[in-house]
């Protein structure tokens, strides 16, 4: 039996001090090329999609060149090695 994933949604200010949490966590920069990202920027969610979940250990800061690479470029399979990795260093296995 395929157990299925509890996916966690937040909205309002729980999910602004989410965005800020991510954010102040990856010191306002993308974890892909280190640009500088504005705190209100809104997060990327690892997996995107249906899959996604509001949770820290599942989101990262980009910048909007890369969070466009990593939805619609031909990097984005890189990309999301990255993230993974990237979350996986901080909180081990998320999935």
């Amino acid at each position: 039996m395929i157990k299925k994933m509890k996916r966690v949604r937040l909205h309002g200010s729980a999910l602004r001090e989410l965005n800020t949490a991510i954010h102040e966590r990856d010191g306002n920069r993308c974890i892909i090329c280190g640009q500088y990202v504005q705190p209100g920027e809104k997060f990327h969610h690892e997996p995107p999609g249906a899959g996604k979940s509001d949770e820290l250990k599942k989101g990262v800061t980009l910048c909007f060149s890369c969070h466009a690479a990593r939805h619609f470029g031909v990097i984005g399979t890189l990309i999301r090695a990255q993230i993974v990795a990237y979350l996986s260093r901080l909180y081990g296995e998320t999935r």
